[in-house]
Order: structure tokens, then C-alpha cells, then sequence
């Protein structure tokens, strides 16, 4: 059904993607309880075609789904470590987000007028927003993660790379898969697929469940917050009409109602902060505001005095329709997708025990997309090609409502009510061909022409001032605030926008196959981050629009497989030239609260290097191993900071989320144990310090952070392809609790989130 490399004689059906990691296999899988104790062929879709990763010129990391199961991942960011030069961090007020970034490339934003800069694809659909891309990782086929900007074939807002995530496909047989786990924190995670036959040959079905709670691993007030509390629940039909061609429709409801991530009140830090000690940064609102909270929180990390904890309410319906025909000199893709998503996310982003910067975002979404794609190398010997049209709409419409007590507590509180009204529609063109030189030579050339406008409107009103003791927002109903028997809302306007943009994103690559075993390339490619308008902003006259911005990446990379196909060692090397970089900078408003900037204002320079080693020792060991360095700094960065309308030279500063270094080494033992196997999982994982806040303020630079896990396992067949398996495991046994992140309001308060602590329990898993 799809198509591979011309040079390669193999069977165009692969049911399943039967990918193994090069990073962390599943021992079973890789090894594959044989004596000859080899590597296995792994199979991608990097280039929308299903080709051996050590084919693909590309810098790319390949998970499957049993590789994903054997480690206990929970959701995306529990890659880190596994992948050089990724770093994933969870968003604080963000259902299901995630802070993505690939090679010092990424956006840490809520704000879905922001687009990302990493592409989060799943089943070929693109998701528009961060939110929902912290997925859970149950019922995936694959995952591939593809670093470097992918503009030619995933198109714009891929300027650091793509997660590209491949759910199971129906299988057409009666079967059940599970997996039940329980552990520390009354952690119980409950998740299920059905497969089953509808008409033999013809039409074939699954659905699945999964459901994760725990107590959370925070402390608040003697509480335990912070916690889980998601499910999913997804169907899948594929239809088969012919040899020739099938068709693919899922649904995916997501639901999280959790306590949302906990935040702590770093405004005086960090004397008595045990992860990031520097100068104590004093107090700049009165003792009568914070209190003993002041600077007190982080003497405890992860043991928080919030005054105010209400849950996320976040829901997310997916539907996508996928249909592959071999029309004998090719294959056509069309892929289509349609998502709606609903959120509440309530946040006390003081951090602390009184009631002075609360605020509830009310969102609602609606993306629509739909790809056709014909890829073929039936033209000629030694050409093959992928081209395709691709279009999307969305939009999204933003109430939130916020509290703050800037003059002495509730009985002065100020209050905002900014809206925000965003539609998105682009289209593109885009193709790749890989033209044979000789025997050995591969020339590849490829571009993408993009048309996307985006249009805005957004309010605000402001208000405040009561004597009846209000904690922080309206009733429901009420419409007007009264002192003295006067209203004080105050309507501060609109704004609006409109904006169209074009980019054109080439690629062009050479590659060498030395011999068999070991391939070369060199490679330079574009992309671009969308530019727009700020829908998070709380001054009307702020609003944009911004520019796009633009990544030129340079590489050059070497993937070979040595020692009879038991070494596989995949190096590159790159340089990276970011013009017009969007900057969000947050300022003080006035009112104790903060409006977010976002300006082109800087070039950034960066240069890399990643590794990634598999070693098979023998039938019973493995070891893995990957490094990712980097170098990466402002060229030019001219912009305000503080708000105060000086335009300083900030060149000096340091990226945000850009650590010198991140990898990890593990090592893997599978043995035969009576009726069933053995197998034993320990690894290490690595992320050097980096910074979170735009100035360089310290309170936002998050120390290193080493994370140490450990998974044994025993598996056995109960009946015929019947099995079960038991596995314990340990994550982040050192038990690491660090910042993950911080937000500072210059003048105002700081606030972070907490990441990180020990968890363990006991899985089982199995099929029947």
C-alpha cells in the first residue's frame, strides 16, 4: 500500500510498523530470543512513506508502541533523556500541554494565538495548539521524532521539528490487550483495546479506554494536589474494499479534570531555595499583601500554601479519516481531520495563601484540516517523489476573567475581562523528490509554498472596588460590580486585525551510501513559525501583529551499522541560523497584573552535535546510549524588557530552554526463565541547566537534573498467543522534585511549578 525506496526489495504491507527504538527497545523485541542477536531493520514514516530509518538522511528517533509499554511512559514527557537535544516540560496552566523543545527551538506559550514551533502529528493530522499534546502514550504504534526544522513536508510551525505518532491500526481479529497499574501517590491507571472482526475481510474495528488517577505528588496545606485524573476513550473502524486499498476513521474523546499543575510563590527566592541558591531578590510588594509568604514557600519545595485550587475541565474530540489507494503507478494519501476542544482552567498564579492574582480561562476551539498526498517511484529507475495540497482552518475564542488584589486584599481588588476572537486559514503546495546518482548518490530536492491568513478581534473591560469581601470573581449571573451603589466596569475598548503572510521553504540534500551498512549526507533546510496576532494580551493597542520567524538549518550526518549488525551509531552535526525570533516578554499593566509583548527582536545562532548508540552485546544484553550538545546565542537582540519604552541591547542573554547538554545510557537484559523471560531495565538520564525567563532573571534558571529508572519484568505465554506480563518499576528513583518552570512579572510577584519526584509500582499487561 505504501510506498518504500526505490533500491529496496520489500513488501509494501507493514501491519503494525513493527518499529523498534534505537535508543531503548523493548528487550524482546530487539533481541528477539534468537542466538544470532542482531539489530533489527526499523521502519519510519520520517518522509510520509514507510522506508528503514538507516535509509533516511535524517536526524530521527524511533520508539514502538512495545518500546513504549515496556518503559511505563505515562505521556511525552517522559522522553526526555531518550532523545538528544529534546527537552519537554509540562505547562502550568495548560490542560494536557506541553513546553516542546528540539535543538534550542520551541515555545513554552498557552496562548493558542502562539503557534508552536515543534509539530505534534497524530494519524498525519497536525495539531494546531499545544494544548492535548501531552497525550497519553497507551495504544500507540509509533513514535518518531524528527529533529530539525521539517517545513517541506509537515509544513510551517515545524521550524525545531516534528512528533509524528502513529496510533494501532484495527487488526481484524478477536483480541484483547490491557494493562493495569498501581502505584505510589494511589496512582491506578486502567487502559484496554478491543479488536474484532465486523465482516471478515472487509470491515475490522477496535475501541479503546484508558483511564489514569492519582493523589498527586504536591503538597498543598497538608493536601495532596497536583493530581491526575484523565481518560480516553477511542474507536477505530478500517474498511478494506480491495488489495489495493483501505480506509481508516477515528474518534479519540479525551477528558482531564485535574487540579492542574501547582504552582509556588518564588517572588523574594532563592536564598533558602535548595535547587537554585543566588542572591535573595527582595520583597518588592508590602509585607501586608504577602505576608509570611513572601519569600517562604520555596524553603519546602513542593509544599505549597495556595489559597485557591480548582480543577481543569478540559475536553478534546478528534475525528480523522485516513484513505491510502495503490492506483498501480503510485499511492494516494488523503487525509482529513476535524477537532473541537472545550477548556476551564482555573489558577492562583500568586502561589500563594492569599487571594491576589487569580484567574479563569474559558477557551473553546475548532480545527479542521485535510492533506493529499500522491507518492511514487514507478516513474523512472532511479527517481521517486512525494507532492501534495494541504489545507487548514481554525479558530478559537478566549474569555478570561482575573483577580487582583493590587491595593491591600479582596476589598480592592481590580478585575479583567479580556476576550479574544482568532481564525486561522492557510493552504500549501509541497513536494520532494529523491533523484539517483549512480549507484551510490542520492540528490534530494524539495519545497513548500505556504498562504495562511489570520484575523483577530479582542476586548477588555476592567473593573473593581467592593466592601462586601468578594474573593475574586463575579457570581454567576452578576454583570456589574457596585461601590456605593455604583458600577465601576469600565469598557477600555477593542482591537482587531487582519493579516496575510506567503513563505516559500526549500530543502535540498546529497547522500552517500558507503556501502551497505553505512550512509553519509549533508543537508540544508528551512522553515517558519507562523506570525499573528496576541490573544493574550491585556492592552488592546499591544496586539500585533508579529512577523513570522525563520530557522535555516545547515547538517551533516553519518548513520552506519558496524560489528556484523550489532553496532548502530547515528552521529550529525548542524548550524542553525534563527532570524526575526518572537520574543514573548511580560510586562507589568498598571493594575498589578501583566500584559504579554511579543516582538521580532532577535537573530540566534546555534550549533550542535547528537549521537545516538545501540550496542548488542549478545543474546542477552543491550546497551543504549545518545548525547545531544549545544551551543546556542543571540546574534542581535535589541527590545524592551521592563516595559519602561527603553530599547536596550540584551544580546548577552541566554535562550530560554536551551541546555549545553541532555542524553542518557541504559542498558537492557532479556533471558529466558522457565516457561517465560526475564527482563531487566536500568537507565540514566541527563539535562544539563537552562533558563526559563526571557531576562535572565534568576530566579528562572532550573538547575541540572539527573533522573534515574528502573524497570524488571517477567512475561509468559498462557495459552496460544495468549500472554501476560508483570512488571516493577521505578521512576526518577533519586527522587528529583526541581522547578520546571518560572514566570516573573517585573515589580510583581514570580511564581514556578514543581516537576519531578520518585514514582513506582507494579504493572500488568497482557492479551487474550
Amino acid at each position: 500500500m505504501h510506498i518504500y525506496r526505490r533500491k529496496l526489495a520489500l513488501s509494501p504491507m507493514v501491519s503494525g510498523l513493527a518499529l523498534a527504538s534505537a535508543l531503548a527497545a523493548t528487550p524482546q523485541t530487539l533481541l528477539a530470543q534468537d542466538s544470532s542477536a542482531t539489530l533489527e531493520e526499523i521502519i519510519i514514516t520520517a518522509r510520509k512513506v514507510y522506508e528503514p530509518m538507516q535509509d533516511v538522511p535524517i536526524a530521527v528517533s524511533a520508539f514502538s508502541g512495545d518500546t513504549i509499554d515496556a518503559l511505563v511512559m505515562r505521556d511525552l514527557r517522559e522522553l526526555e533523556g531518550f532523545v538528544p537535544n529534546m527537552v519537554i516540560d509540562s505547562v502550568s496552566v495548560a490542560p494536557a500541554g506541553a513546553a516542546i523543545y528540539i535543538r534550542g527551538v520551541g515555545t513554552q506559550e498557552v496562548e493558542r494565538s502562539f503557534d508552536p514551533a515543534i509539530g505534534v502529528v497524530v494519524d498525519g493530522v497536525p495539531l494546531s495548539f499545544v494544548n492535548g499534546s501531552m497525550a497519553n502514550t497507551f495504544d500507540f504504534s509509533s513514535l518518531e521524532v524528527l529533529r530539525g526544522p521539517q517545513g517541506t513536508l509537515f509544513g510551517r510551525n515545524t521550524t525545531g521539528g516534528v512528533i509524528n505518532i502513529t496510533r494501532t491500526a484495527p487488526s481484524g481479529e478477536l483480541g484483547l490487550k490491557y494493562e493495569l497499574t498501581a502505584g505510589n501517590d494511589d496512582r491506578i491507571d486502567v487502559k484496554a483495546v478491543l479488536n474484532f472482526p465486523i465482516v471478515d475481510g472487509l470491515l475490522a474495528g477496535k475501541v479503546g479506554f484508558a483511564q489514569q488517577n492519582d493523589g498527586g505528588l504536591r503538597e498543598n496545606n497538608g493536601k495532596r494536589v497536583g493530581d491526575a485524573d484523565n481518560q480516553e476513550l477511542n474507536a477505530t473502524l478500517l474498511l478494506t474494499p480491495n488489495d489495493d486499498m483501505d480506509i481508516t476513521f477515528t474518534y479519540v474523546n479525551y477528558q482531564d479534570e485535574n487540579d492542574g499543575i501547582a504552582l509556588q510563590n518564588i517572588t523574594s527566592l532563592n536564598i533558602n531555595n535548595p535547587i537554585n541558591p543566588a542572591p535573595e531578590v527582595p520583597c518588592v510588594l508590602p509585607e501586608v499583601v504577602f505576608g509570611q509568604t513572601c519569600g517562604d514557600d520555596v524553603k519546602d519545595i513542593g509544599k505549597l500554601t495556595q489559597d485557591w485550587f480548582n480543577p481543569i475541565d478540559f475536553e478534546w474530540d478528534s475525528y480523522s479519516l485516513n484513505l491510502s489507494w495503490d492506483i498501480g503507478f503510485g499511492v494516494v494519501d488523503w487525509i482529513t481531520g476535524y477537532q473541537e476542544t472545550d477548556e476551564s482552567v482555573p489558577t492562583d498564579f500568586d502561589g500563594s495563601s492569599l487571594n491576589f492574582f487569580h484567574a479563569i480561562r474559558e477557551q473553546s476551539s475548532e480545527q479542521t484540516s485535510t492533506e493529499l498526498r500522491f507518492s511514487s517511484d514507478s516513474f523512472s529507475d532511479n527517481v521517486d517523489f512525494v507532492a501534495g495540497l494541504f489545507w487548514v482552518q481554525d479558530e478559537y475564542f478566549l474569555e478570561q476573567q482575573t483577580s487582583i488584589a493590587a491595593f491591600g486584599g479582596p476589598a480592592g481588588s481590580v478585575f479583567q475581562n479580556p476576550t479574544a476572537d482568532h481564525e486561522r486559514e492557510a493552504w500549501a503546495v509541497f513536494g520532494e523528490v529523491h533523484i539517483g546518482l549512480g549507484e551510490s548518490w542520492t540528490l534530494t530536492l524539495g519545497g513548500r509554498y505556504t498562504d495562511e491568513q489570520k484575523e483577530y478581534a479582542g476586548t477588555q473591560t476592567i473593573g473593581g472596588g467592593t466592601d462586601n469581601g468578594f474573593p475574586g470573581f463575579l457570581p454567576e449571573g452578576v454583570d456589574d460590580f457596585y461601590v456605593y451603589g455604583k458600577p465601576i466596569w469600565i469598557p477600555l475598548g477593542g482591537a482587531s486585525g487582519k493579516e496575510d503572510w506567503q513563505e516559500f521553504t526549500p530543502k535540498v540534500g546529497i547522500d552517500y551510501e558507503v556501502n551497505d551498512d553505512l550512509m553519509v549526507y549533508a543537508s540544508y533546510s528551512e522553515g517558519f513559525r507562523s506570525g499573528g496576532f496576541n490573544g493574550r494580551n491585556q492592552n488592546p493597542d499591544n496586539i500585533g501583529p508579529f512577523e513570522p520567524e525563520f530557522v535555516n538549518n545547515y547538517e551533516l550526518g553519518m548513520k552506519g551499522d558496524f560489528l556484523d549488525n550489532t553496532l548502530r551509531l547515528n552521529l550529525a552535526a548542524f548550524y542553525v541560523d534563527y532570524e526575526d525570533k518572537q520574543e514573548e516578554i511580560i510586562e507589568p499593566d498598571g493594575f498589578g497584573g501583566s500584559n504579554t509583548v511579543v516582538r521580532n527582536a532577535a537573530t540566534v545562532e546555534s550549533m550542535g552535535l547528537e549521537g545516538e548508540l545501540t550496542w548488542v552485546a549478545n543474546e542477552y544484553f543491550q546497551l543504549n546510549a545518545n548525547l545531544g550538545w549545544l551551543d546556542a546565542e543571540y546574534d542581535d537582540y535589541v527590545a524592551d524588557l521592563t516595559g519602561d519604552g527603553i530599547e536596550t541591547d540584551n544580546s548577552d542573554l541566554k535562550l530560554r530552554r536551551v541546555p549545553n547538554l541532555v542524553g542518557g545510557i541504559n542498558g537492557i537484559f532479556n533471558a529466558q526463565l522457565g516457561a517465560g523471560y526475564i527482563s531487566a531495565f536500568l537507565g540514566y538520564r541527563y539535562t544539563d541547566e537552562y533558563w526559563v525567563e526571557t531576562s535572565n532573571d534568576p530566579r528562572g534558571l532550573l538547575g541540572s537534573r539527573g533522573v534515574l529508572d528502573a524497570n524488571i519484568a517477567y512475561e509468559w505465554e498462557w495459552s496460544d498467543d495468549r500472554t501476560v506480563k508483570v512488571t516493577l518499576f521505578g521512576r526518577d528513583l533519586a527522587d528529583k522534585e526541581e522547578f520546571n518552570s518560572a514566570v516573573i512579572i517585573p515589580g510583581t510577584i514570580a511564581f514556578g511549578a514543581v516537576s519531578g519526584g520518585r514514582e513506582y509500582g507494579l504493572q500488568v499487561s497482557g492479551n487474550f
